[in-house]
């Protein structure tokens, strides 16, 4: 039995496995405007904010640890507001 997918699936390309120049935030995970300042009520953690690593990627799962962190850091930081 064999199953027919041409054409349905769509085409496959190359692509990157996390991001590293993703929005700007600070030490809260704020996410920052053009002029520095925190977007109020706006957070970004994980591939969503620049990586903290740099750009380098050293290796898959890479970017749990920060997920994790900056998810944690960000829901104290909302708590308290």
């Amino acid at each position: 039995m064999s199953l027919d997918v041409s054409g349905k699936l769509g085409e496959a390309h190359m692509g990157e496995l996390g991001t590293f120049s993703g929005v700007d935030t600070n030490e809260h995970a704020q996410v920052l405007r053009s002029d520095g300042e925190p977007i109020p009520g706006l957070y970004a953690v994980g591939n969503d904010m620049s990586h903290v690593m740099g750009g380098n990627y050293v290796g898959g799962g890479a970017a749990i640890g920060p997920c994790m962190t900056f998810g944690y850091i960000a829901a104290q930081h909302l708590k308290q507001q």
